[in-house]
């Protein structure tokens, strides 16, 4: 700025605030303080951060006062996030204030919101790393504290779902320094000795510093390295934790675990006994349908009169054989009666060289008729070998030829075609392709 140069108050205040909100030392930045001043005029917070030293005047908009988890008062110790900016129409620096913790709560809470979040970018959260928890797990894995109500609720739920589930329990501490150490060093441990299905790993209710074990980096990586399904039961409801987004599932109570963890072994064997119903229903249902089918086929005229079709066609053959034979003595008739008009015609209107030439002509003829004939009755009587080769083949008899037999109920005659017409000692008779013989039942197969 030019020491000649006549500045005007806007141009100053312009000028500091470019400085102050352009310099990132000043942006985004933790301040710790005492609440003073607290105002709430309108939908925005106004107060002021001391020490024993200074103050700084501050402002909370309101899209920032709805994240706020408790409530501010003068005299309050607590730690803001913000940035430090001019307000122009008055000249004044102030901080304007994104996020509010409590002092003490606030440190862990900052360490728990920097860990999730290089925990998130790492892909510690992402839904293809989880492992699906097994149906039906025959061991589980637990761990907590020994002393603890999470472990007296755990088999407690266990023991009514399913109360000969194997049960291994790892204790260790849940709460202190030591805590998450030896939380971790349980996990591993149970992924050494690797003979369980699944594994539970919490503690019941507390405040935030109390479950803040399970916020630990060690704890973490120990859930997201592990080879067996964790579910991470911490805390109430309400409450969240690192380990619950790690885990291949979160539960929202140790008791939600264990009910989570395995189905009821009452409701296993009814849906089982419903299941085994339902399947003899089908089979019963089936075995009545095949029934009446059988029933139906016994019953219908080819298996009462089998031979019938059999007859049709030998009658049909020989219709056939009596038309043609119709015919061809009607064809002989007409070619007679023909050659008797000829010869009275001859008889009639010959002269001698005619009548040479005519009985010529009629020899041909009547070689030409004699052959014509022949080759018809011929044609006719291969076709008719051919129908009755095929109509042979089709019968029952051909089947018996071929090494098959049928047999009846003695001395009732009925065809036998399924164990349940027969008894043991009963004797059959059994027709053959060549003769009959009679048999004596000694086992009888029912498959």
């Amino acid at each position: 700025m030019s020491k000649a140069h006549i500045y005007t108050v806007s141009e100053i205040t312009r000028y500091i605030k470019s400085l102050i909100e352009k310099d990132d030392a000043l942006q985004n930045i933790w301040v710790k303080g005492e609440i003073s001043n607290f105002r709430s005029p309108s939908r925005h917070l106004y107060f002021a951060l001391k020490d024993e030293e200074a103050l700084i005047s501050c402002i909370m908009f309101q899209d920032r006062v709805n994240s706020l988890k408790f409530t501010l008062e003068n005299g309050l110790e607590v730690m803001a996030r913000g940035s430090i900016g001019i307000y122009k129409p008055q000249g004044r620096y102030q901080f304007y204030v994104e996020e509010i913790l409590p002092v003490g709560k606030g440190a862990l809470y900052l360490k728990f919101e920097q860990l999730k979040e290089e925990l998130r970018q790492k892909g510690y959260f992402e839904p293809a790393h989880k492992i699906p928890l097994p149906y039906l797990p025959q061991r589980i894995g637990v761990v907590t504290s020994s002393k603890g109500a999470a472990i007296r609720d755990i088999l407690s739920v266990l023991e009514r779902r399913f109360s000969n589930i194997e049960i291994i329990l790892v204790p260790c501490r849940v709460q202190g320094d030591e805590a998450a150490a030896e939380i971790a060093k349980a996990i591993q441990g149970l992924n050494d000795y690797g003979k369980i299905d699944v594994m539970i790993v919490g503690r019941g209710g507390g405040s935030f510093e109390d479950l803040f074990a399970f916020n630990e980096r060690i704890v973490a990586e120990a859930i997201y390295d592990s080879r067996i399904p964790v579910i991470s039961a911490v805390g109430h409801e309400i409450d969240f934790t690192i380990s619950d987004f790690v885990a291949d599932e979160r539960a929202p109570t140790p008791s939600a675990a264990a009910e989570l963890v395995i189905p009821g072994k009452k409701d296993l064997l009814e849906l089982l006994e419903n299941a085994k119903k339902r399947t003899l229903q089908l089979i019963n249902n089936y075995l009545e349908v095949s029934h009446s089918n059988l029933e139906r086929i016994r019953d219908s005229f080819p298996f009462k009169q089998p031979y019938r079709p059999i007859e049709d066609l030998k009658q049909g053959i020989d219709e056939l054989e009596r038309r043609m034979i119709s015919h061809l003595v009607q064809k002989g008739k007409l070619e007679r009666n023909r050659f008797l008009n000829l010869s009275l015609n001859f008889e009639r209107t010959s002269p001698g060289r005619k009548l040479e030439l005519m009985k010529e002509e009629l020899k041909r003829n009547i070689e030409k008729l004699v052959t014509l004939g022949q080759a018809k009755r011929e044609k006719k009587r291969e076709k008719l070998f051919l129908w009755k080769n095929r109509l042979e083949d089709l019968s029952p008899l051909s089947v018996l030829k071929r090494g098959y037999s049928i047999c009846f109920s003695h001395p009732g005659g009925e065809t036998i075609t399924e164990y349940k017409q027969v008894k043991e000692k009963e004797k059959i008779r059994v027709k053959l392709h060549k003769g009959e013989i009679y048999s004596e039942i000694y086992q009888i197969e029912k498959n």
